[in-house]
């Protein structure tokens, strides 16, 4: 059974996380199957085709010829494709619900869905199509009201909900930008919970405080103004603070939060891999967080490592699917992190059964909902 991943490859271990925990549920709805993965980068969607992987971005040439218009101008069946000899297509993970009208960002004009979707699986006939823990991205405090009028967006979000056989969401706000348009998504917490579990991985003994620090505390800032050197300021302080009280490990993933990791101090001990299974074991071993980057936050709970997320956009709020808290970026203060920090502390030695409870409840609504949708696959 061939089972394609709408995901993206060698780029954010985050959505590596979510992947493999998606793979992990597939193996227990297909106990005893022989089940074949491929993936496809998404940021490039001519990667779907087999031999063009190569492609790792929007830009082909010194000439800057766009990839998606070599993709647009090959015939569909010309080379072997991901999506068409697909039996099962996954969209995995990753924020699917966005409008910002006056930055000009809509969800509706994402570089994937009309070159994998509406031109490829629309012609694979006996595929089915999962949209798992599809995100909204929006202002933190976002009520969803931004789709309202916003025409574009709204046929999309109905389209991929309609083409898809099952959709389910990762945070409340995605879940209440569905349901205002009358569509019924279940929410359950993001699938990377499950991701230790496709590698057997175990909890260590607790033996540092990870910090994740990104400076906008996110990927983008949709035109708002973030308060970046306040949060600078504030970690700084932090820091000194904690120092001498933790064994301090900065996990960055990528390149640039290790060269932040060292604005706040340059003897700082820092961990980056290109491998996501590195950051996974790295995880194993943390007592606590503090967090910018929320799949790491998902990871340490999978070992009952609580965390606290400081964030900025709707992405952030999906620790309260698992019992965690997060701050709007701005409102971070000195006092607020190290009130967090010590509240963390007494948490952890309860956290493991809180998480452990809200696993459970996600698993077994996550096998249900996978197997009634793959029924004749699962004979």
């Amino acid at each position: 059974m061939i089972i394609t991943f709408i995901t993206t490859v060698d780029h954010n271990v985050g959505d590596d996380f979510v992947r493999e925990g998606i793979k992990y549920l597939l193996g227990q709805v297909f106990k005893g199957k022989e089940l074949s993965f491929q993936n496809i980068h998404k940021h490039s969607p001519i990667t779907v085709r087999h031999g063009f992987e190569f492609f790792k971005n929007m830009k082909i040439s010194k000439f800057s010829f766009p990839s998606k218009y070599l993709d647009a101008l090959l015939p569909l069946r010309i080379t072997k494709d991901k999506i068409l000899e697909a039996d099962i297509v996954i969209q995995s993970g990753a924020p699917v619900y966005w409008c910002h009208k006056d930055f000009g960002s809509h969800c509706a004009d994402n570089e994937w869905y009309d070159p994998l979707i509406r031109r490829r699986f629309n012609e694979n006939h006996d595929a089915i199509l999962l949209n798992i823990a599809a995100g909204s991205c929006q202002g933190y405090n976002s009520d969803g009201s931004e789709f309202q009028n916003c025409i574009k967006d709204i046929e999309y979000i109905r389209q991929f909900y309609n083409a898809s056989d099952l959709t389910t969401v990762r945070d409340n706000l995605a879940k209440k930008i569905l349901d205002s348009l009358n569509l019924n998504p279940s929410l359950i917490p993001c699938p990377s919970i499950y991701a230790i579990d496709a590698y057997g991985l175990k909890p260590s003994e607790g033996q540092y405080l990870v910090i994740n620090y990104m400076q906008i505390g996110g990927h983008f800032t949709f035109g708002k103004k973030l308060e970046s050197a306040k949060w600078n300021k504030v970690l700084k302080e932090f820091y000194e603070y904690v120092k001498n009280k933790e064994d301090i490990l900065f996990v960055c993933h990528n390149k640039n939060e290790v060269e932040n990791a060292k604005k706040i101090d340059n003897t700082a001990r820092t961990f980056y891999s290109n491998n996501f299974l590195d950051y996974m074991k790295i995880y194993s071993k943390a007592k606590y967080g503090i967090m910018n980057r929320i799949h790491g936050a998902f990871l340490m709970a999978s070992y009952g490592a609580p965390s606290f997320v400081i964030g900025n956009d709707s992405r952030a709020k999906m620790t309260e699917e698992i019992g965690l808290e997060s701050m709007f970026l701005n409102d971070i203060t000195y006092s607020t992190l190290v009130d967090k920090y010590e509240s963390l502390k007494k948490f952890r030695k309860n956290y493991i059964e809180v998480f452990n409870e809200r696993k459970k409840v996600a698993y077994d609504k996550y096998v249900n909902l996978l197997s009634n949708v793959l029924n004749k696959y699962c004979q």
